[in-house]
């Protein structure tokens, strides 16, 4: 699996040659295929070639599109992911309800539970305690929703009683742009896998592409909220947040990059829908050396 995360900034052309990634600027650049993990083309400005977008997704890269504007608008999907794409999509067309049910109570508990250790980090105690409380109080399928309860407890105490994730400013741009990089990375793993996206577990939304993405990367959201919140220039958010994929994760005594943590995370909740183990629980996430939740 690919450890960079490579952004375009300006103007280029973007192609492949051999197992290249070829980035034709004032200069050219080459990146071998085999290191990347994430491509995010910032500019409106570039051009791709279909024979690169091909060689990309063969390759299970995730690419990010931005707009005008410079934020994430959209990614590229896979078709065919998995060599058993038809019976994984079959099966996960039938996917219990109540196992459903366990599976987001369980996202939801990490959830929350890495919400405190945000809180925590950045001295909310008594908000934290009372996340604490939610915790052990969420119920299969989360029928009361502790989610949403503990999500205004959260934002009201690290940002204000009057900040609102709906808001057009530069923290809630922030915010997305992390967001959409670890749904790419989400995505990409579920195709991986012979899943599809559009069939969710808790999110069902009709128009949404992106369900069981949006599902399974709940547990690394407070994981961009603290990355955020270290930003002190906003103007150069965007170079922070790429690189969030390298931050490393500990899983079962092992340390690993955040990327391949997501995708033993989300391995372990598909196989869970299927009957098959226990979702995995995240130990620590490690910024950078010395700084960790």
């Amino acid at each position: 699996m690919g450890f960079r995360t490579v952004v375009i900034k300006c103007r280029a052309k973007i192609e492949t040659r051999l197992n290249w990634l070829v980035i034709r600027s004032e200069e050219e650049k080459i990146v071998h295929l085999s290191e990347i993990g994430t491509l995010i083309i910032e500019s409106t400005a570039c051009a791709i070639t279909t024979q690169a977008l091909c060689v990309l997704a063969r390759n299970n890269i995730s690419v990010i599109f931005c707009d005008e504007k410079h934020l994430p608008y959209g990614g590229l999907s896979i078709f065919y992911g998995h060599h058993l794409s038809s019976g994984q999509i079959k099966r996960q067309s039938q996917w219990e309800n109540s196992r459903k049910d366990i599976a987001w109570q369980e996202i939801i508990r990490q959830k929350i539970y890495w919400q405190k250790k945000v809180l925590e980090k950045y001295g909310k105690e008594e908000s934290a305690n009372l996340l604490s409380e939610y915790i052990n109080k969420i119920e299969v399928g989360d029928e009361t929703n502790r989610e949403g309860h503990a999500s205004k407890v959260y934002f009201n105490a690290l940002l204000g009683s009057g900040f609102g994730r709906r808001t057009e400013n530069e923290i809630n741009g922030a915010l997305n742009y992390g967001y959409s990089i670890i749904m790419s990375s989400v995505a990409r793993e579920i195709a991986a896998a012979g899943y599809v996206t559009q069939l969710g577990i808790h999110h069902i939304n009709e128009f949404n592409q992106f369900n069981l993405a949006c599902d399974i990367m709940e547990v690394f959201r407070p994981l961009v909220d603290a990355y955020v919140l270290q930003i002190s220039n906003f103007e150069k958010f965007k170079n922070l947040l790429s690189a969030i994929l390298t931050t490393k994760a500990k899983m079962a005594g092992k340390e690993q990059f955040l990327d391949n943590a997501i995708a033993i995370f989300t391995r372990s909740v598909l196989k869970f829908m299927d009957g098959n183990e226990d979702i995995v629980k995240i130990d620590k996430f490690i910024l950078e050396e010395g700084n960790e939740l």
